[in-house]
């Protein structure tokens, strides 16, 4: 990540482990001392990546952004015309509205909400 001080105007780049260099004669007099003790840092910054995380990284970097686009559209379950028709003629005709309706619908998404994000049983 290329990460570039703004506040300074400069196209320097910055790098969160260095300290700041003194700009000036009388700022390494007034840190004197203290610059002499090391900094410890005293926790540590971790990123966990998932494996479907990993795998998506890995392809990625084997196929050009175009290819892997179309493998990501391959991936999706396609939809027939048939079935958008039926959800259309449901859309217009009401049937979303009714509760019974509404309440399946609502439980079959918290189903699946929880499915994706709970580890799978073995």
């Amino acid at each position: 990540m290329d990460v570039r001080d703004i506040q300074a105007g400069g196209p320097q780049r910055l790098d969160p482990l260095q300290r700041e260099a003194p700009s000036s004669a009388r700022e390494v007099e007034q840190r004197g001392a203290a610059d002499a003790t090391p900094v410890q840092a005293t926790s540590e910054d971790r990123v966990d990546l998932s494996e479907a995380a990993r795998t998506a990284a890995q392809q990625a970097e084997a196929t050009s952004d175009l290819e892997f686009a179309r493998q990501a559209l391959r991936s999706v379950p396609s939809i027939s015309p048939e079935r958008v028709a039926a959800i259309l003629r449901h859309l217009q005709s009401g049937y979303y509205q009714q509760p019974a309706i509404i309440k399946e619908i609502a439980e079959r998404i918290v189903e699946q909400m929880l499915a994706e994000s709970l580890p799978p049983q073995q």
